[in-house]
């Protein structure tokens, strides 16, 4: 499983894909993956 790290507004959500979109209304351009947890 993969961390990724929502660039504008920093939550994170686990998964094996990048998610389609954030809570604060980001795409999933806007992800990215957090390699120090992963």
């Amino acid at each position: 499983m993969a961390l990724w790290k929502c660039q504008k507004c920093g939550s994170t959500k686990e998964g094996r894909c990048r998610p389609q979109k954030c809570a604060c209304g980001a795409t999933k351009e806007d992800f990215v993956k957090d390699e120090a947890k992963a």
